[in-house]
C-alpha cells in the first residue's frame, strides 16, 4: 500500500496538468462571434464547433456530447457527423455565456481521450434583445461579425466591441 501512494499521486498530478495543456490550445482555436437583434422570444447562444478527430458518431460523438452536457450552463448539443477522411464534423452547443464560456467548451473537447480530438473553429451566434424600437436601433434585423480568437481577446471586450458597433 506504501509503495502505490507515490504512484497514485503521480497519477494524479499528471491528470490535474491535462486541462492547463487543453486549455493553451483553445486559446489559438479561431473564433467568430455574431451577434443577432432580435425583437421577441428569449435570447440564446450557440456555438457551431468544427471538430476533427472523429471516427464515428455513436462513440465519438456521444462521447462529445457527454461531455460537453457535463459543463453547467449547457442546455443542448447535437453532433452532425461527415463521412469520410477529410470530413470536418460539428458539434452545435446552446448554452449560457454567463455560466460557461467558448474556452471551456473547446478545452472539453479537447481534453476527451487523450486529445484525441482537435477544436478547428467555433462559430458563435449571441442572441440579444432589442432595447429599443428598430428606427431608434436602425439595424435591428442585421447581424455584426468579429473574427478573434479566445486566447487574444476577452469575451467581455468582444461584446463591448460587438454593442459599439451596433449603437448608432
Amino acid at each position: 500500500m506504501k509503495r502505490s501512494l507515490p504512484l497514485v499521486l503521480l497519477v494524479l498530478a499528471s491528470c490535474a496538468q491535462a486541462p492547463e495543456a487543453a486549455q493553451e490550445a483553445a486559446s489559438s482555436v479561431a473564433t467568430t462571434v455574431k451577434e443577432v437583434v432580435i425583437t421577441e422570444g428569449v435570447p440564446v447562444t450557440t456555438a457551431d464547433i468544427a471538430i476533427t478527430g472523429m471516427t464515428c458518431e455513436m462513440m465519438c460523438g456521444g462521447s462529445i456530447k457527454k461531455a460537453l452536457a457535463k459543463l453547467p450552463g449547457v442546455s443542448s448539443t447535437e453532433i452532425a457527423f461527415q463521412e469520410g477522411e477529410e470530413a470536418v464534423d460539428r458539434a452545435l452547443v446552446t448554452y449560457d455565456p454567463a455560466k460557461v464560456n467558448e474556452a471551456q467548451l473547446v478545452s472539453t473537447i479537447q481534453a476527451l481521450h487523450e486529445g484525441q480530438y482537435k477544436v478547428v473553429t467555433v462559430d458563435i451566434t449571441k442572441q440579444v434583445k432589442s432595447a429599443g424600437s428598430t428606427t431608434e436601433r436602425g439595424r435591428a434585423n442585421e447581424e455584426s461579425e468579429v473574427a478573434a480568437s479566445i486566447g487574444e481577446v476577452a469575451v467581455p471586450s468582444i461584446v463591448g466591441l460587438l454593442y459599439r458597433l451596433v449603437r448608432p
